[in-house]
Parts: structure tokens; C-alpha cells; sequence
């Protein structure tokens, strides 16, 4: 027996519909200067870059193996919760992933759009917050860096 693998589906909407969509999904996302106790399963101990995904986001996809570098480069901790609800081994990220099947984390953060960027630092200050990337993966590089105030690894 074969399956066949999911298929992503795109929505084109009208963009005042677009934009207020985008308004609704985003308005209780954490912003920059809340502070939020970081759960203990992050195991947050330095200044670290939380990247919110899931598996059927295309924006990810150009980011996933990116933004482990953008991190190290930067000097930050990276922690992946990942809201995927299919099977993924657990060694798929390392010890910076955090499974979320519950969502526990995600809704201490207001996450509902991904993939989501958030700096943060050990006592749960936010400090950037990073929304609504580009699919295009150069394009989605360019607004993470800027909108983390980061430069670019090479």
C-alpha cells in the first residue's frame, strides 16, 4: 500500500481580506518589551531565538536549515517548537527541538501564524519578534535578519 504525501495548498484572498486576516491571526502574538517566563522545556539559558514552524508551512521549509546558522553566528541559543502533528523522529533537529503536539508553548507565546521568530532572553524578556515571512527563501532570509536586528551569516 502506497500513500501519498500531502499536498500544500495555497489561498489566494483579496488583500484588504489578506490583510485583515493577518491582523486577526497576529493580534495576541507576544510583541517586543512582554515578558514571558520561559517554560522549562525550552531550557532557555542565554539569549535564544525561538522558531515557531510547523510541517505545512513553505516559508519554513527555506528557513529550517538556515536559521541554525543565523543563531550560531549571532551567539544565540535556538530552540525549534515545532507544532507538527505528523511522525518526526526526535533526533530530527537535535536537542534544540521541542515537539509542542500539545501547544503549550505556542499559546504562552500567542502563536498562531508561522513561522514565528522570537528573541528572547533568560528572563523571559522579548526583545524582537519576527512575523508573516516571505515564502521566497532569500526574501524570507532578508526580513528574519532585519527584523532581528542580525546580520547575515555568509
Amino acid at each position: 500500500m502506497t500513500t501519498t504525501p500531502p499536498r500544500t495548498i495555497r489561498l489566494k484572498l483579496p488583500q484588504p481580506i489578506g490583510r485583515l486576516l493577518a491582523r486577526l491571526l497576529t493580534a495576541r502574538t507576544v510583541r517586543p518589551g512582554a515578558v514571558i517566563l520561559p517554560p522549562a522545556a525550552l531550557k532557555v539559558q542565554g539569549p535564544t531565538l525561538l522558531y515557531f514552524k510547523t510541517e505545512a508551512c513553505v516559508a519554513c521549509e527555506g528557513l529550517d536549515l538556515w536559521v541554525g546558522q543565523l543563531a550560531a553566528s549571532a551567539g544565540l541559543k535556538l530552540r525549534v517548537i515545532d507544532a507538527r502533528r505528523g511522525e518526526v523522529p526526535l533526533h530530527a533537529y537535535g536537542d534544540d527541538l521541542l515537539l509542542d503536539e500539545g501547544g503549550e508553548v505556542r499559546r504562552a507565546y500567542g502563536i498562531r501564524v508561522f513561522p514565528t521568530l522570537v528573541l528572547t532572553n533568560p528572563s523571559g524578556d522579548i526583545e524582537r519578534v519576527v512575523m508573516a515571512v516571505p515564502e521566497d527563501p532569500e526574501a524570507a532570509r532578508r526580513a528574519v535578519t532585519a527584523g532581528l536586528g542580525l546580520d547575515s551569516p555568509a
